[in-house]
């Protein structure tokens, strides 16, 4: 399995967060480039070529890349891909799996 909690907020929306999270967190752990999907590209290939057969990954996300990373993940290969909402009933972690190596029969 593989959990992530990649930078996901766009760089230009860095300085509006509230204070306690812009001025304490590192810019680096927040930063997910121009659209917040920057990290998801790089992960969502390389996280297929990681796992295992029938592996999963669940990766948080911002309450609006529902859409964008299970898209990401799909084209990537994943199977089952589906997003979990957090208590807020915001969209948060998307999950799936590296599709299982077929059995002979």
């Amino acid at each position: 399995m593989v959990v992530s909690n990649p930078p996901y907020i766009a760089s230009e929306v860095i300085e509006t967060l509230e204070p306690e999270v812009k001025d304490h967190e590192p810019r680096l752990a927040l930063d997910g480039g121009p659209d917040g999907l920057a990290h998801y590209r790089v992960l969502a290939p390389e996280i297929l070529r990681v796992l295992k057969p029938g592996g999963l990954f669940a990766m948080e996300i911002g309450y609006d890349q529902k859409n964008a990373v299970e898209t990401l993940f799909n084209t990537a290969g994943a199977e089952g891909v589906w997003t979990i909402p957090d208590l807020a009933m915001h969209d948060r972690v998307v999950v799936g799996m590296k599709k299982a190596l077929e059995t002979a029969q």
